[in-house]
């Protein structure tokens, strides 16, 4: 199984569970997972970074029932317990959700409960102190703190004021960041503020992805993708992206509401086919193209967003190690350099995976575990033709759609525009 998209997966799962009502039980968001039973136990950084949602949550919503501590989780998962490995994030996020909703505990108390973490939790509480001096709370979700005197200079690199966000909806989580509708005070406009989840801030290669994102998607200037405003920092050192907030939902709540015409499906995927050439024309590869990153804005035309998986074709470029995406629409390149390497048809394989979304109302790869999901995609088996799952999909049409989805990339359209020059002339 790979642990990046597990990753990805169980916090998606475990966020959504909360946003139902649930109240989640953690075991059940990992894969063989038993706190008791010596099965194997989730990463650190997975299981560090639920527990901290799962903290933050509880304190946020709590009614008459105690919100868990430290010690709750410590009892779930005795791992966490052994000399060393607690993670510090988890009695860090307790301490931040107690005096955002709840008791307002000493520093006192945390160094008499957490001794050999003295040091180092002081330095961070005070952090933490400077950073809610300030903070206003609306009871629901934080709204962002002005920036305080201990926040020195403007960081060139993130110049944007953190103080002129203010939070009103959370619209979206991934792997490695939260992403909010917010209101920008000083222009009066609603934007969507994508943050840097907090246990990432302190590695340097994820903090690096993340302000290349905001570079790539600053390259572009095309209507079908979603404009960024900038980059900035938070008083935590954390960082933050400002993007174009799009009025409407996301492909994915379409096909989840009712069935897309195949007509609808069609001049969509033609759109997302323009957007994804100008990006290509400038060197840049999505590599996570899905209807959950295809919006639909109010004038009812598509945009593309989120590059976080974006690769530079630029040659003097290192591309990131690893298996990135997300498996339901992934490319064999993606996951086997046995099929060749990340190009611009990787991209016309994701574009016609939406496609075949759109058409079916399901992705091309299916499997209850990501490691089977995977492995489907590398394998000879073959994906089903839409036709086969919709009648009346024409035979032109399926014929285009199996084309992107061909698992040898030579096989597939060389390019987007020639995918899209295919799609206008069926829509003709």
């Amino acid at each position: 199984m790979n642990e990046t998209h597990e990753f990805d997966e169980c916090i998606r799962r475990f966020e959504e569970a909360w946003q139902r009502g649930d109240n989640p039980d953690i075991t059940k968001f990992f894969s063989g997972v038993d706190s008791g039973s010596g099965n194997p136990l989730p990463s650190d950084s997975l299981l560090t970074e639920i527990i901290c949602i799962d903290l933050e949550i509880r304190w946020k919503r709590r009614r008459a029932e105690r919100p868990l501590i430290v010690e709750d989780y410590i009892a779930r998962f005795p791992m966490l317990e052994t000399p060393g490995n607690l993670p510090v994030e988890i009695i860090i996020e307790e301490y931040r959700a107690r005096h955002r909703w709840g008791d307002a505990p000493t520093h006192e108390e945390y160094t008499s409960r957490f001794a050999t973490q003295r040091k180092l939790l002081l330095a961070e509480f005070h952090r933490i102190d400077r950073e809610l001096r300030d903070e206003t709370d609306d009871g629901t979700l934080p709204t962002i703190p002005h920036v305080t005197a201990e926040v020195q200079g403007i960081d060139p690199v993130a110049p944007l004021p953190y103080s002129d966000y203010v939070l009103q909806k959370q619209i979206g989580a991934g792997a490695i960041g939260k992403v909010y509708r917010a209101h920008q005070k000083s222009l009066d406009r609603t934007v969507v503020v994508k943050y840097l989840r907090k246990s990432f801030a302190r590695q340097p290669h994820v903090v690096e992805r993340f302000v290349t994102e905001a570079r790539t998607v600053a390259r572009f200037n095309h209507p079908g993708i979603v404009g960024i405003h900038g980059l900035g920092r938070t008083p935590g050192s954390g960082y933050f992206i400002v993007m174009e907030y799009i009025e409407g939902g996301d492909l994915q709540a379409q096909i989840e509401s009712r069935k897309v015409t195949i007509r609808q499906a069609v001049v969509w995927t033609a759109e997302a086919c323009e957007a994804i050439q100008h990006a290509h024309d400038r060197g840049v590869v999505h590599c996570d193209l899905k209807p959950g990153n295809l919006l639909i804005g109010g004038d009812g035309h598509l945009r593309v967003t989120d590059f976080g998986m974006a690769r530079s074709m630029a040659p003097d470029v290192e591309l990131p190690p690893g298996i990135e995406g997300t498996a339901p629409y992934m490319a064999p390149e993606q996951i086997s350099d046995f099929w060749g390497p990340i190009s611009d048809r990787t991209d016309v394989y994701g574009l016609g995976s939406v496609l075949f979304a759109l058409l079916t109302g399901r992705p091309p790869h299916t499997g209850k575990r990501v490691g089977d999901i995977l492995t489907n995609v590398i394998s000879a088996q073959s994906i089903p033709s839409p036709r086969d799952v919709r009648p009346d999909v024409t035979s032109q049409l399926d014929q285009i759609c199996q084309t992107c989805l061909a698992k040898e990339p030579t096989q597939r359209f060389a390019t987007a525009s020639e995918l899209q020059t295919a799609l206008k002339e069926w829509l003709d």
